[in-house]
Parts: structure tokens; sequence; C-alpha cells
């Protein structure tokens, strides 16, 4: 979703006026270079009021930001969010309605029965273009020195009844009060705006008018019952299905340092002071522990992370300044709570990052703490570019400190945000490439982010210090997810880095770092190509690596353990039937991800079933990452043939000779089919054998039947006449079969198939469509077929299929790459020619599939193997309403596997705080929907028998197709002329 769909959360929401005076808004922290306070070696004070969201550089309704005019208006030019496709609110991106929305996931964003929220997205399509009009005609009063204000009057007592009528009920159930009482006259009030006094008017000016409205959306939509949506959300890829998926089981414990607050007056419920000063400073805390860890509870803002404790210290005085001892002891504190990421908005005016952090990572109290504790701090609000080298006191720069950048909602980066520059962490004065700022540095959002305000209600700040609690919480929700990361901060931040989106100069630049916060791609895998699937190879006490292999966190590729690699996983998701077979049994893989000294495991759900639901696994139940899935298939990527026949006789006398060829009529032919079916017979009428060779659709053949004409009767996915020997057809085939007596026939064959998953087109050659190996198969069938009565025959036949590398015709490559299967198959079949040009023909098959072998114990059929069964019902009437024509009705199911199924182990995560890997199977049954494919064939000669018209209709049940209906319906027409 573009960043212009959500702009409506950052334009729409409302700056805090703190007593009405918009210079006391949103704040950042920094260190500043003022006298010291006793006892203290350098103070340290909070960015209060240096960058007014409403004066100065920033200002947010001037220049290239202003949100009521420009090119980022939400009411007015090219990306408004009330019209058109980028409406966050109505039709299909709707953030708000919908059972199945995955914004949402779980949480309901309604409270009680409210019919008002599908109304909620047209009155403010409606209610932002009012007000941009009222601005106007208020700036041109203004402009012009006016004194009449009656017309504006009137408009804004208009646009107020309106508000009124819509938003009445709901500020009655939430304040008890009118609309009035309950939020308007207060509103009106703090920026000095009364509707009825026309020198009030006169004197509210365009930026107090903006910071109205902006306060005047965000008040009343806090009266919807559901929690805020801001724009920061899908800038950074984070949705609260996300936390719920990823974070829901975990309970980080985050370290904020920074001002005093009381968890009753925000949205943070897991909170606790653990030293520094009580003396409230400012709501700054408030804000920034709110975008970590508010709830998701239907009201305020939403944090990244609300199932985390927040362990708060402040080293902020009554006066608002810190030394760099309460700051090292705050963090120290922080750590000794519990802490593994600390977030710390603070710094030194006009540095990125300033020396004295050296002092404080390098101490006695944090110095051994490289890799327990991550610092996020944020880069600081003057807009320079380090140019300074910053002097590290240890052997080796920080792996564990990641810097925060702010950008706005166009991904450009803040005019106040600091950037790294080319400055670089020295060691012994050497700078190393890998040492410089910029890669410890990356942006995420930080203007006009709705925060909570102290008070138990929400504004509007701006700074780097709302864009370091968004990355804090990125983090928090890893080590939610994967435990263990609490000992590895190098790699989490590496994950964190490494997982940004590219932002400004390809690569790692001086001014966006590693680029902007991705919270979803920070869950994935970093480089599916780098993915391994592990299996227990003989798993057993005896054979179970030393305890170091996994003990020290290296999923290492040891000789105890097979793997699959990435390209047999590509080929896997690149198989159709495998997808269709993944999607049927709700299958999924466990994959890790080896990061430096340690690893990640991925639950990958391959079905669309697991959305919603969780893996049972050693240690409880894991959610499935459902977006895990498409990111698998975005990685991985990158006919039946119309036949007609032709006999030609051959020769006449004892032994009779001839040839079918069958030729190809589309552009495309398999590689190694040729464009040809062709076959010789030979029969001996005396001696009552015939004998046939052939290439091509051997099923058709070794079965012949009158009543069974098409090759569609003999595929596996649409016939139901023997489809275990269609298996194997397709190649070379050899048939022989004898008269015994006056009514009994037998009959041998054998038919193979090699299938190299590619055609040749007539402009480019061949192309391989599937990155798979050759797939290869082979049958023999004896059969009888014994002559009741005249026009009653019945035939049975027993079949046995090999497959080399695929099971009931799914290769089974990459993952779950097959070593063979074996098939054998019953058939019984029945034929009444009943006179009047009316045949009726029958087929039944029942199959056992038993396995030959894996390439892997991983992989295995369940004991017991695979029943299937088979059958179609033809029925064929010629003179139907001419002696040239004939109608066809069948009814087939097609081959359908009753019971058994695959089962599926791997190595896997059974303990979720160790980390500890362990062996668990799952089991994967093969059997889906039952298919049922009923088809009407009419066709007909014209012209003496020079044309030919046809139509036809097909009715499948449950087709296997991932996407299909339950039932799709098929119908066509066909004409041929002999010219």
């Amino acid at each position: 979703m573009s960043r212009a769909v959500w702009l409506a959360g950052a334009a729409l929401g409302f700056l805090l006026a703190a007593n009405g005076a918009l210079a006391s808004s949103g704040t950042d922290v920094r260190l500043v270079l003022d006298a010291p306070a006793p006892a203290r070696s350098q103070s340290v004070s909070p960015f209060y009021g240096s960058i007014n969201p409403f004066y100065g550089s920033i200002n947010p309704f001037y220049g290239s930001i202003n949100p009521f005019y420009g090119d980022i208006s939400p009411f007015w030019g090219d990306i408004t969010p009330f019209y058109g496709d980028i409406n966050p609110f109505y039709g299909s991106i709707d953030p708000f309605y919908g059972d199945i929305d995955p914004f949402w996931g779980d949480i309901t964003p309604f409270f009680g029965n409210n019919k008002m929220w599908p109304t909620v997205m047209p009155f403010w399509r409606d209610a932002g273009p009012q007000w941009g009009d009222i601005n106007t005609s208020w700036t041109q009063l203004q402009s012009t020195d006016a004194t009449n204000y009656s017309g504006l009057q009137s408009q804004l007592k208009t646009f107020l009844n309106q508000n009124a009528a819509f938003w009445g009920a709901a500020v009655q159930k939430y304040t008890h009060k009118n609309f009035y009482d309950g939020f308007a006259n207060a509103m009106l009030a703090q920026y000095g705006i009364n509707p009825n006094d026309p020198s009030s008017l006169a004197n509210v000016s365009v930026e107090t008018r903006s910071a109205f409205f902006l306060n005047w959306y965000d008040g009343l939509m806090s009266f919807t019952g559901a929690d805020h949506v801001d724009w920061w959300m899908p800038a950074v890829n984070w949705t609260p299905e996300l936390t719920q998926t990823q974070g829901a089981a975990g309970r980080s414990v985050i370290g904020v340092l920074d001002s005093t607050f009381k968890g009753t007056d925000t949205d943070v419920d897991n909170l606790t002071f653990v030293g520094g000063f009580k003396a409230y400073v400012n709501d700054h805390g408030g804000a920034v522990a709110s975008l970590i860890a508010a709830q998701h509870d239907g009201q305020g803002v939403m944090g990244i992370a609300p199932n985390s404790d927040i362990l708060l210290y402040n080293p902020f005085d009554q006066t608002g300044t810190a030394g760099w001892s309460d700051v090292a002891q705050g963090i120290s504190t922080l750590y000794a709570g519990g802490a593994h990421v600390v977030n710390a908005s603070l710094g030194v005016p006009g540095w990125t990052l300033s020396k004295e952090w050296s002092d404080i990572l390098t101490g006695p109290a944090l110095s051994n703490r490289q890799n327990d504790l991550i610092i996020v701090k944020a880069a600081g609000n003057e807009g320079v570019r380090q140019t300074a080298n910053v002097p590290w006191s240890a052997p080796q720069a920080p792996d564990n400190l990641l810097i925060v950048g702010s950008v706005g909602p166009t991904g450009q980066i803040s005019s106040f945000s600091n950037t790294p520059g080319e400055a670089c962490i020295t060691i012994q004065g050497y700078c190393a490439e890998q040492n410089k700022l910029k890669y410890r540095y990356l942006v995420a959002p930080g203007e006009l982010i709705l925060v909570s305000d102290g008070n138990g209600g929400v504004t509007r700040m701006s700074g780097t210090s709302f864009a370091a609690p968004l990355v804090t919480g990125a983090v928090a929700l890893l080590q939610d997810r994967w435990p263990w990361l609490q000992s590895h901060a190098a790699e989490t931040v590496q994950i964190i880095l490494r997982s940004a989106k590219d932002l400004g100069a390809p690569g790692v630049d001086p001014v966006y770092g590693w680029g902007e916060l991705d919270v979803e791609a920070s869950q994935s895998p970093l480089d599916f190509n780098n993915l391994v699937v592990y299996q227990p190879f003989n798993y057993s006490a005896r054979q179970q690596p030393a305890t170091g292999l996994f003990g020290t966190g290296i999923m290492s590729n040891s000789p105890l353990f097979a793997n699959w690699s990435p390209r047999q996983l590509k080929q896997s998701v690149l198989n159709p039937g495998q997808l269709n077979l993944w999607q049927k049994q709700s299958a999924y893989i466990v994959a890790f991800e080896n990061i430096g000294s340690t690893y990640r495991d991925f639950t990958i759900p391959l079905s669309s079933m697991l959305v919603g639901k969780s893996q049972k696994t050693g240690d409880g139940t894991n959610p499935f990452q459902s977006y895990l899935y498409h990111r698998l298939i975005d990685w991985a990527h990158g006919n039946t043939l119309d036949f007609n026949a032709q006999s030609v006789p051959m020769s006449e006398g004892t032994w009779n000779l001839s040839m079918v060829a069958t030729e190809s009529t589309d552009d495309e032919t398999r590689s190694g089919a040729g464009p040809f079916h062709s076959e010789l017979v030979a029969s001996n009428r005396d001696a009552g054998l015939t004998v046939r060779l052939g290439e091509g659709n051997g099923a058709h053949s070794l079965m012949d039947d009158s009543g069974f004409a098409f090759r569609s009767d003999f595929d596996p996915s649409t016939g139901g006449v023997n489809p275990v020997l269609g298996f194997a057809s397709g190649g070379a085939y050899a048939q022989g079969d004898i008269a015994i007596g006056a009514r009994v026939r037998l009959s041998v064959g054998i038919t193979q198939k090699s299938d190299g998953h590619s055609y040749v087109d007539p402009t480019f050659g061949k192309l391989q469509v599937l990155p798979l190996d050759a797939s290869r198969a082979s049958a023999s069938v004896m059969g009888l077929e014994y002559t009741v009565a005249k026009g009653i025959t019945l035939t049975t036949s027993y079949t046995s299929l090999d497959e080399d590398n695929g099971l009931l015709g799914a290769q089974g490559s990459g993952l779950f790459a097959i070593d063979g299967a074996r098939t054998a198959a019953t058939t019984v079949g029945a034929k009444f020619a009943l006179g009047g040009g009316l045949e009726l023909s029958g087929s039944a098959t029942t199959a056992h599939t038993s396995s030959v072998g894996f390439d892997s114990p991983a992989l295995a059929l369940s004991k017991g193997g695979l029943d299937s069964t088979a059958y179609e019902l033809v029925a064929t009437k010629t003179g139907v309403v001419g002696d040239g024509d004939q109608l066809r009705i069948s009814l087939a199911q097609p081959l359908h596997v009753e019971s058994g199924a695959l089962e599926y182990s791997s190595l896997q995560v059974v303990d979720r705080t160790t980390g500890a890997v362990g062996p668990l199977t799952q089991s994967w049954s093969i059997s889906g929907a039952r298919e049922y494919r009923a088809e009407m064939l009419y066709q007909t000669a014209i012209l003496d028998g020079r044309a030919e018209i046809a139509g036809f209709g097909v009715l499948d049940v449950n087709p296997p197709q991932i996407d299909s209906a339950p039932l799709a319906v098929t119908v066509g027409g066909q004409f041929k002329i002999d010219l």
C-alpha cells in the first residue's frame, strides 16, 4: 500500500498545543552544553520546544509539507485520501471494517453494535473539503482586513451543526454530555475560535486553524471505539495482525530512558518505574512508551509490542537536565531489571553520536553487555550531518547500537533529522569502513506521529524521539518470536538493519543509512536463498549430534543431518501440483536461517487454510506467519493436447498391418514426445493374435474400449478409466493380446513416460516451464475380456505402476524429493451394446500405493500406504437426430485417495525459551475433496460429410485447482471443414 494511502493518518491528526499555546508541542530529548549541574559532569536537557511543529524550519503548514495545500494535501490535490482507490476508510482496503480484514487480524475494532462505522468515512469525505472551503474564505477575509465575518460565521455554524448531528450520539455515549459540552466548546476555546465573535475570528492565524482541524479530527475519531490508525504503520510495514501473530506469546522487557509518566495516564499497561528522578518534566516519556507498548484496546494509539513490560528510568531532574552519569546509571538499572533493549531518545546538540557514548558503553557497568543489550538511540533534531569522528575506547566498535533518524510520509529525510554522513567510530585513531556511523543508522517515521499525551488522550509530535521507539518495538517483536535473540544483540541489530527498505542512494548511504525500518521484513527471512530446511538423519540417541552443535546456537551443515537446498525449495514452490497438494492438506514447513552465531526458525504455511491457526510444538503453539507464504512465492517466481487420428491400412492377408498417426493441433508440443502419436498394429486373424507398438498415449491403446474413446477418459486428472495406467502414459508402449477360446481374450502390455517439463515452441524452440528433473514412470498391465453374450462384455485387469521419482503423478521435487512409489490397481469394467445405436460402458478401479523409498527418512508414507479409487460411466447414442450424429454423456470420479498420509519429520524449535531443537513429525493427509466430472458432447456431420459441428459442456464438482470454486462449468463448440 502506498504512503499516499496512509497520509491521512498524519494529516488528519492533530498537534499538541499545551494550555492552548502552540510552542509547547512534540519534543525530543537532547544533551545540551549548559553549565553542569552540581555533582554532574555534563547536563542533559530535553528538546522541549526546539522543534515547534507550527513555527520554524519544519513548520508543517508552510512549504513542501503543508498538509492543506500543495501536493500532499489530504483534502486537495493528487493523493487526497477521501476520493478514489486510496480511500483508507472505505472499500477493499478499509482498515476498520469487515470480518477478514488482514490489518486487524483478531482484534475487534468495534465495541458493541456500532452502526456509525460504515458512515464515518463518508462523513470525512464531505467534512474535509468543507473545512478547506472555510479555511480559504477565512484566509481571504484576513488578507483584505475585512470586518464583516457573517458569511464565515454562517459557514462555521453549519460545519459545527453537521458535526454535532453525526458525532453527537458517540460523544454522549463516552462523556455523558452533549456534543458541545462534551467536546466542541473546549476545543474551540483552546484555539480561541468563537463563531459568535467576529473579532476572535480575525485573530486566528492559518497555523492555529490548521492545528485546530487536525486536533478536531483526532479528537472526534477517539469517540469511534477503535484504536487510531496512523500513517507510520504502513510506512514501516506493520499491522496489529502481525503483532498478534509474532508477539502474542512473548513478553519482552523493554527499558525506556526518559521522563517520568504514570501508566494510568497513558495507554501503556505494563509499566514499572525502576529509578531516577520522580519529578514531572514533560509528557515525552509517555509519548515514546506509547509507540512501543500502547494497548490494542479500542482507544488511543497502538504500540508495536503491546505485550511488553516497560521499565522506566528517568535521568532528568526537575529542571529537565541530567548528567552522563545519570544516563549510564539508568541503562545499567534497566538492564538489571531484565531489559535487553533500551530506548534512549537523547543526545548532544549537533551530534548524531557523540564521544560520550563511548565512555558509557565501554565503561565498567556496560562493557560486558555487548551480547545481550541493545541501545536504540535517537539521532537528534538539529538537521546536521555529522562530520567529526567518534574515538572509541574499546578494541572494537559497538555491534549493539542502533541510531535512528526520521523521515516523513513521503519517505524523505526530515529536515530536522541528524544524519551520519561519513563520520566514523575510530579505534586507536583508525577508521575502518564498517565502523562508519552509517552502518549503524536507519530511519523511521518521525513527523506528526500520533502518541499518548500523558493525560489519557492523544496528540501528535515530531522528532527522531518518535522514530526510535518504532525500532525499539520491532526489536521487541524479534525477542518475542525468538527469545534466544536476547543473548545475540549483534545478530538482532543486523536483522533490523539488513531488513530495512533501501532509500536514497542504492545501498548503505550517509543520509538514510540502511534505509527505512520494515517490521514485516525483519520478521521474515533476510534471504530465502540462505534458508535450510533441516531434517533428522537417522535421528536417534546414538546419532544425535554433540550438545555443542546446537548448544552454541549454530545450525551447521553437520554430516549427521541432511538438508534441502534453496534450489530444491524453489523447485518445490514452482511445482503447481505440489502447491495444490499443500493447499488441500494444510501443509507447512519449518525453515532455519543462520545469522551470525545463532539462527531463526520460520514456520511457513503452504496453505491458506492455516491462516488464523497455530503450529503445535514441543513447548506449546506458535501462530502461523501467513505472510511468509506470499514472500516465499514471490521469491520462487521467476496442455492438454487435442489430436486427430487417422488409420492407414498397410497390407492385407493373414497378417494385417496398420499405422495410426496422431497429430497435435497445438502450437506447442512437449519436448521429446514429438508432434505425433504413432502406433503400428499387427494382427493375425487366424491365430487370434494382435501386437501393438507405439509412442504416445499408451493407456488409451492398452485399455481399448469403444465406449471410452477419448484420451481424457484415461487421464488421472479428468477420467476414471484405470487412471493408474494413465500416470505412465505418454512414451513408448507395447501390447500383445490373444484369444483363449471363443469368449475370452488375454492381454499383456507395458508403457512408460518420461516428462522433461518442457515444450517445443515453434518460434522460440525448447522451453522449460518447470525447473524440475524429468519425471519417469512405467507400468505393466494384464487383462482379461469375457464376452457374456452378444453385446455384453466384462473386463478385468491388473496394473502395476512404478514411479521412479513420483507419487501418483506428484513428482515431489525439492523439499519433498520422492525416490519412488509402487501402485497396484485392479480394474473391472462392463460394456453393453443395447441396440438402436445406444451403448453403455462402465469402469471402476481400486488401487493401493506403497513407498519404494524417499531421498530422506524425513518424508515417508504412513504405515499402510495409500488407497485410492476411480470410476467412470459413459452412455453413447448414435443417430439421435439423423444418421450422422452422436451424443455422449459421461460421469467420472477421477482418481481419489481414500486413505493414507505423508509423514514429514524435521528439526524444529521445541523450546522457545532456549531455542533447543528436536524432531517433530506432521502428517499430511493425501485425501482431498472428492471430484466429480460430468461431460456431454454432441457432434454431427454436415455438408454431405465434408464438415462437422460439435458442442460440449463440462460440469466439474470440486476441481483440483487451488483458486477454483467448488463448482466449475465449461461450455464450448467447434466447427471443422475439409477443404
